[in-house]
């Protein structure tokens, strides 16, 4: 009886880490540049007890799904979206820990510098990227990431690549962090001005694993009462002896 016990109760606690990334999956359905979040439990020494209860190690799993989301037309002149692989190369004003994301909705700050909503600065092949706020003149960015402001060429997106891009590690929203993975310079970045990359995330998809999840973690709340209640007329039969 008890490895019935042990199974349904680590059936029960995955499920709870499945719906906690499903919902982060869903809170984040709508946030420019975000990739969703896949969760599996990997099995690990299956093997039969005494009585020939199936029982194993169980490891949960986690993974970013780095398909593309759509392309949505803003015809905001910062904006941009990756047409290819890759990710824009962002870090803290000042410097720091750099992050890589496909969201490409910035915004120019007090002082001039191409910065994500959030604040982090927006690299260039030469570092922060630095518009001229005194000098005016449309923004223009090539396919290639080039920056033109007026008619004076500012800088270009610095765009990565990794080998594996499966081993970044999220950090928050649509942003990772390298890891041990090694980042290289995109050789031919597509880079669309006025298109932002929306999440891949579909909420139809995300609310029917909700409610498919739900149903399991019921049906193993279900096992672990009929197996106690089995185990209580038990005791008590052997009690009344």
């Amino acid at each position: 009886m008890l490895p019935r016990f042990q199974n349904a109760a680590a059936a029960m606690s995955e499920m709870r880490l499945q719906q906690e990334q499903v919902a982060n999956n869903l809170a984040n359905a709508s946030t420019t540049g975000y990739k969703k979040d896949r969760v599996f439990t990997e099995a690990l020494n299956e093997r039969l007890t005494k009585d020939g209860s199936p029982i194993s190690d169980r490891r949960l799993e986690q993974a970013n799904d780095l398909s593309g989301g759509s392309l949505k037309e803003t015809g905001n002149p910062l904006d941009v979206a990756l047409g290819d692989e890759g990710f824009f190369v962002t870090q803290p004003r000042g410097g720091g820990a750099e992050r890589y994301t496909r969201a490409g909705h910035f915004v120019v700050g007090s002082q001039g510098t191409l910065r994500t909503p959030e604040g982090r600065e927006v690299m260039g092949e030469g570092g922060p990227i630095q518009l001229p706020v005194e000098q005016g003149g449309d923004i223009s960015i090539s396919k290639s990431g080039r920056i033109t402001a007026g008619q004076q060429q500012v800088g270009a997106l610095r765009v990565a690549t990794f080998e594996n891009p499966e081993q970044l590690e999220r950090t928050s929203g649509a942003s990772f962090a390298a890891g041990d993975a090694q980042p290289q310079a995109a050789e031919n970045p597509v880079v669309l001005q006025g298109k932002v990359e929306t999440s891949n995330v579909d909420p139809v998809t995300e609310l029917t694993n909700m409610i498919e999840i739900q149903r399991q973690f019921e049906a193993q709340q279900k096992t672990i009462q009929t197996t106690d209640g089995v185990l209580g007329r038990a005791t008590q039969s052997l009690g009344g002896m």
